[in-house]
């Protein structure tokens, strides 16, 4: 663990976003994950916007839960398809150059994940692991953009 965030803390997240994006262009030739490209653009969009750092708390949380995604996605698809008399399936053409590009950037991801998080704190903001709840993001804090706040009390004489 100590050797993922000290990897983490020396790559630039933009650099690993790229190179998620290349590999997920590149594993596109074939059968691919679909949820990879978009959340790769998702994720350069967030990493860019400073204006609040809740697209890219947003991106750590969905790019971690890929990562399990991932893993099913191999176990499901990986596999040698057969038919229902024990007739072999063959793959597309390019369906191995595909696996390896998605292999590879299953094997980034968690330290995507950590650089993210390190990317999180270094904008003074914090990530807490497990301690929040989806519900609970933009309560409590006015300056969380699109909360709502109290412009004027609706029983005020001041309406009238």
């Amino acid at each position: 663990m100590d050797l993922l965030q000290s990897v983490a803390q020396q790559t630039d997240l933009a650099t690993l976003l790229g190179l998620h994006l290349g590999l997920a262009l590149l594993g596109s030739i074939s059968t691919c994950p679909v949820y990879n490209l978009p959340l790769y653009f998702f994720g350069t969009w967030a990493y860019n916007h400073h204006e609040s750092n809740s697209p890219i708390k947003t991106f750590t949380n969905i790019l971690a839960m890929t990562i399990l995604l991932d893993i099913i996605w191999f176990w499901l698809h990986g596999s040698t398809l057969k038919a229902s008399n024990d007739i072999e399936i063959p793959h597309e053409s390019g369906f191995t150059f595909c696996m390896i590009m998605n292999i590879i950037s299953l094997i980034i991801k968690p330290i995507t994940v950590m650089s993210s998080i390190q990317t999180i704190r270094n904008r003074g903001d914090s990530f807490p692991v497990g301690g929040q709840s989806w519900s609970e993001a933009g309560t409590g804090n006015a300056s969380f953009p699109g909360a709502y706040q109290t412009v004027r009390d609706g029983n005020s004489e001041d309406l009238a």
